[in-house]
């Protein structure tokens, strides 16, 4: 459900930064990144939006859903993913705020899919099972779904 879900919020992101083909910070300011080894592929490839930030947030949002008792820390977690990218000069700010605006729309849309929301339950109720929270019930139906 992760794979699937990250790669399809990810797929949002391919045709905007093939058209506005945004340079990023370091080669503007032509400073070093964190990660001097990462800017070759760096340069050929679109500032906006931000890729990295669309993966962080999609994977905070759905992990959230799964865990809403986590909520608040999981997605701080994704947030915080986005604004590294912003510190390591690989991303302007407003990259990173479309990455996340690209990522919520691209979940919303996930909603719409039968598929994604049973994926999605029966990655709660493995969560709720593995940690000790789901009733019998659930029990029950986690390992009906797994046969």
């Amino acid at each position: 459900m992760l794979r699937d879900g990250t790669a399809t919020c990810d797929s949002i992101c391919k045709l905007p930064k093939k058209y506005y083909m945004r340079r990023r910070p370091f080669m503007r300011m032509q400073e070093p990144t964190l990660y001097p080894q990462d800017e070759p592929a760096l340069r050929k490839n679109g500032s906006y939006p931000s890729g990295h930030t669309i993966l962080g947030w999609s994977s905070a949002l759905l992990l959230s859903e799964i865990n809403p008792d986590r909520a608040d820390t999981i997605l701080a977690r994704g947030y915080m993913y986005g604004e590294s990218r912003v510190i390591v000069g690989a991303h302007w700010q407003s990259d990173v705020d479309a990455g996340r605006l690209a990522a919520s729309a691209a979940y919303a849309r996930l909603h719409t899919s039968e598929r994604f929301l049973k994926q999605m339950r029966l990655a709660r109720l493995e969560y709720r099972c593995k940690a000790g929270l789901a009733t019998p019930a659930e029990v029950k139906a986690y390992k009906k779904a797994k046969k």
